[in-house]
């Protein structure tokens, strides 16, 4: 006679962990994570930044735009979130995006300043917080993240003939503004995903090998004061 052995009783934790989705990864990054790789491809990574939240900003509020018809659980429940935060109509200006249009548009001196003032305008309608600073002063904010781009831009490069060589490099501190508009985008992805999506806190791998390759361009410059950045 064999006897079967009990079955082990779940905890509240694993019974959450197994309703988490699989293999979805959080549209939040570290704003932090902005500062470095705009540090390490010199720059050429706020394109890609800018892009790439465009273009999550575009999918997503489309999806919630046709989510009306009440087939998908999930985005109906974040549809009544961002309604309860007041932050539903900003989400869905996102539809009429255009992030590969935007983006080569913010590959133009002066023009970029314009593009970042209207994208971080949008971004700070999306905060949460009703009393916060940022959503209730959208367009200063905005305007504030365009000046601050633009003039840590133009102030470093007015220093680069005093400076030395190495200290070329102060003109990348220019993505910190747009580690604040990251910072406004996380705190809206997580009133849409509602914690159920992992953030990311690790760098990916292709990640990883630009940190490793702009390093290394960066020890050269330091090394050899010569070579400057091709910037």
């Amino acid at each position: 006679m064999t006897t079967s052995k009990p079955k082990p009783v779940e905890s509240q934790g694993d019974i959450a962990l197994a309703e988490m989705p699989i293999g979805l990864d959080s549209e939040q990054q570290p704003a932090w994570h902005v500062v470095v790789l705009s540090f390490f491809t010199l720059g050429a990574y706020n394109m890609y930044w800018l892009y790439r939240n465009l273009n999550s900003l575009c999918q997503g509020s489309n999806q919630l735009q046709q989510s009306i018809d009440g087939k998908d659980p999930e985005l109906e429940d974040a549809h009544i979130r961002l309604g309860r935060v007041g932050t539903l109509e900003a989400y869905l200006k996102f539809t009429q995006a255009r992030p590969i249009l935007t983006t080569a548009l913010f590959a133009i001196p002066v023009v970029n300043l314009l593009v970042l003032l209207g994208f971080a305008h949008m971004s700070a309608q999306l905060v949460p917080e009703r009393e916060s600073f940022v959503r209730k002063n959208s367009q200063f904010s905005g305007f504030v993240v365009a000046l601050l781009f633009g003039s840590l831009t133009l102030l470093n490069a007015n220093l680069l003939k005093w400076l030395p060589e190495p200290l070329h490099l102060l003109y990348l501190s220019s993505s910190l503004p747009l580690a604040a508009v990251q910072i406004w985008l996380n705190s809206h992805w997580k009133i849409v995903e509602d914690n159920k999506r992992i953030a990311r806190q690790a760098f990916s791998p292709l990640e990883l090998v630009a940190i490793v390759l702009g390093a290394a361009w960066i020890g050269l410059v330091v090394i050899h004061q010569d070579i400057r950045p091709g910037f």
